[in-house]
């Protein structure tokens, strides 16, 4: 009887489990109907694929592909948490299609959150992208690249040198604007890693400007622009001059007549060079040049190459004007920098309309009395 009765506790206990274990399934199951398929299976369409965002001038461009799904009917695009968005109506074809939508936006860094979707309001899972929009802040920084030098215009041409730039923020070249031999308005291109730039069809005597154009990132679609420079008078050399007088010369010449005389700072030569004597006599500091222009000019400037490979160099001197080639008159003192077998310009405050310049060498960097020259330019 005890077992009997055992048996039939057991019984209604493994009923009464069943019942429960039952009754958990059917509510697991209306859960999930209730989670997934209250309002039917959710379809998905194919998300966009190869997103990029191209920086603009208060701009961006996206762009992707479409690549499997035929049903994509549309592509929304959000931004600022999604307080904005843009809807771009997508018609595919039997190929890959592409997105490239530009969008204007203020100077920022954005995050995109982009989904296709079908005509049914069924829509992919996101994608998202980040992208810049340069503006007036970023242009506020780009710096114009500087002049290594004034400018300086002879019969082959117009050289213009730059400095380097920083390359932070993404310059690409420096763009010339002049006026060619034809008398027409010209441009050329200077790379930011090119450091100077022979304009062959530059006509003399007339004005240039520059700007220094940025790109500032690889996926950048506009390209910015410094400030436009000042209106820039290059320097053109004077040609045809010749030797108006000297406080001496090597007599003897030097190198077989090749070297030491006074023509031979104005033979456009550099490896030859004038030399005040040093044989048979030594006469000291001072020592003077003087050049006649043939006729009147501005002058503006003077520039020396001193003998090369020597120490011995001219340091500070004097530079006089005349009318007459009598008469002269004092325009300004300057001093060479002690560096060897370099071109060096003097500029002077105000140009002087003059037919003969002199200059009077004041000393040397060395102890010895005698000095020499190279070369010796003048411009206007």
């Amino acid at each position: 009887t005890m077992k009997i009765m055992k048996k039939n506790i057991y019984r209604k206990i493994m009923a009464m489990t069943c019942i429960a274990l039952g009754v958990y399934a059917c509510t697991g199951m209306d859960e999930y109907k209730d989670l997934y398929l209250k309002d039917g299976i959710k379809s998905y369409t194919g998300k966009i694929d190869s997103v990029k965002v191209y920086s603009g001038h208060e701009r961006v461009m996206i762009e992707g592909l479409f690549m499997s799904d035929p049903k994509v009917t549309g592509c929304m695009i959000y931004w600022n948490s999604k307080m904005d968005s843009m809807n771009v109506p997508v018609i595919r074809t039997d190929n890959v299609d592409t997105l490239r939508q530009i969008i204007n936006l203020p100077e920022n860094l954005y995050n995109f959150e982009i989904y296709t979707y079908d005509q049914y309001g069924n829509h992919s899972v996101p994608v998202y992208a980040t992208g810049d929009s340069y503006g007036a802040n970023f242009i506020s920084q780009l710096i114009n690249r500087p002049l290594k030098e004034t400018p300086i215009a002879t019969e082959k041409g117009l050289t213009v040198r730059f400095l380097p730039v920083d390359q932070t923020l993404g310059p690409v070249h420096t763009i010339v604007s002049y006026i060619n031999l034809e008398g027409k308005k010209d441009t050329v291109h200077v790379a930011t890693n090119q450091e100077g730039h022979l304009i062959e069809n530059y006509k003399k005597g007339t004005e240039f400007t520059y700007i220094t154009q940025y790109v500032p990132d690889t996926l950048c679609i506009d390209t910015f622009s410094s400030k436009v420079s000042e209106v820039i008078s290059p320097l053109c050399k004077i040609e045809s001059i010749k030797i108006h007088g000297y406080s001496s010369q090597e007599e003897t010449g030097e190198s077989n007549g090749q070297n030491g005389w006074a023509k031979h700072g104005i033979d456009n030569d550099i490896t030859t060079y004038w030399h005040s004597q040093w044989q048979g006599q030594h006469p000291g500091f001072p020592h003077y040049l003087s050049f006649d222009l043939n006729n009147k000019h501005k002058v503006k400037a003077v520039s020396l190459i001193p003998r090369q490979n020597t120490d011995n160099m001219v340091k500070d001197f004097k530079v006089f004007s005349s009318k007459d080639g009598i008469k002269w008159d004092e325009v300004e003192s300057f001093t060479m920098n002690h560096i060897q077998n370099e071109q060096q310009f003097f500029v002077f405050s105000q140009s002087v309309d003059t037919q003969f310049v002199k200059l009077m060498l004041e000393n040397g960097y060395s102890s010895d009395p005698h000095t020499a020259l190279a070369e010796i330019y003048f411009y206007e």
